[in-house]
């Protein structure tokens, strides 16, 4: 598949301001550079090409060897020059991919919503504003698929940021933004400060929907989205000690994890008891295999202690399930009553979020 990234700004109209949006309507987005200045660079871990567009934007595109699931751009933007107006700054890939005015964004990292460009699926949608009106919040990822081929685009973002399919094939996040006027709205400032630079990575994803034969591209891109998320802290310690017997690689848990299960909280509690949340991270349907029910054993998963006594809690961990009375509305389902977990074996749906107070002794 054919793709190309570029960046472009929008010229800010008067009204876009701390908490709006709005592009010059006169004005579409406009390319940073028509001549960008390449360097390739190959090395043992990774070839990379290295881009200057202007003296305000350059990325280094980073393709590793040891891992052909995505594509890396670090990219570094700013400061950002409005003597001329309001800059907008967005990244934006362009594919062949016929996209039906569709595209999906994440829900905050979790489910992905089904976005349809000019449409609102519970009023009629008047076209005022036809950039940002179909901007979304992007936690984790945009996607746009052909159905017909078979095929997807996937970017992940390191951090929040608004983003939209502007036209079939497209996908583009603001990575940057300087104004010159204040909304009144609470700041009383404008959007800008001298000398304002950020950095920032996106993840490129492309492929067959159906992945690679064992997990399906939704399944790779959770698997990326998470490696980003948690990666490994880095450490300084003084020279004199860095000489000294250490034990420089420990895991507390025996045996790996399903896949698509998450340990997404372990953390002291009180005397003797730790919080412990289990997450699904895939999406029924999202893969042929990883998106069904798991079962998860934790009699003997852990290096550094053993759970005699679970006893499972509402999400923020401060009420016991069975205590838990919710609001039942006509004609809804009775509500499900905790699974037994006496003997340690728990059961995750696709996106369930699992709390439990875990009564240790450690070994």
């Amino acid at each position: 598949m054919d793709v190309s990234q570029d960046f472009l700004f929008y010229t800010s109209a008067s009204s876009s301001q701390a908490y709006i949006f709005t592009p010059d309507p006169d004005k579409g987005a406009q390319r940073v550079a028509s001549n960008v200045k390449t360097t390739v660079i190959e090395g043992d871990v990774y070839v990379g090409v290295l881009q200057e567009f202007s003296s305000w934007a350059r990325q280094l595109i980073k393709i590793y060897n040891n891992d052909n699931t995505h594509i890396e751009f670090d990219w570094i933007i700013g400061p950002l020059d409005i003597t001329d107006g309001g800059k907008e700054v967005i990244t934006r890939f362009t594919t062949p991919l016929k996209t039906n005015s569709t595209f999906y964004t994440d829900s905050n990292g979790r489910e992905m919503l089904k976005r349809v460009r000019n449409y609102r699926p519970d009023y009629d949608y008047t076209n005022e504003q036809p950039v940002a009106g179909n901007y979304y919040p992007i936690t984790s990822k945009i996607v746009v698929r052909d159905e017909e081929a078979g095929l997807e685009l996937a970017v992940l973002n390191d951090r929040a940021q608004g983003g939209s399919s502007i036209e079939d094939g497209q996908v583009e996040l603001m990575i940057h933004r300087a104004i010159r006027d204040n909304d009144r709205f609470g700041l009383d400032e404008i959007e800008y400060d001298h000398g304002i630079v950020v950095r920032g990575k996106h993840y490129l994803v492309v492929g067959p929907i159906s992945g690679d034969g064992e997990k399906s591209l939704a399944a790779i891109e959770r698997d990326i989205a998470q490696r980003k998320m948690l990666l490994p802290w880095v450490f300084i310690t003084d020279q004199d000690v860095s000489g000294r017997l250490q034990n420089l690689q420990f895991s507390n848990m025996k045996t790996p994890l399903e896949g698509n299960v998450q340990i997404l909280t372990l953390e002291p509690w009180k005397d003797g008891i730790l919080l412990l949340r289990l997450e699904h991270v895939l999406e029924k349907d999202e893969d042929a295999n990883l998106s069904k029910e798991v079962t998860v054993d934790l009699s003997d998963l852990f290096t550094a202690f053993t759970i005699d006594e679970l006893q499972e809690m509402t999400l923020a961990g401060n009420i016991p399930i069975e205590e838990n009375v919710r609001l039942r509305w006509p004609g809804s389902s009775p509500p499900k009553a905790p699974l037994n977990v006496s003997d340690l074996k728990i059961v995750l749906a696709p996106m369930q979020i699992r709390t439990f107070l875990a009564k240790v002794t450690y070994n």
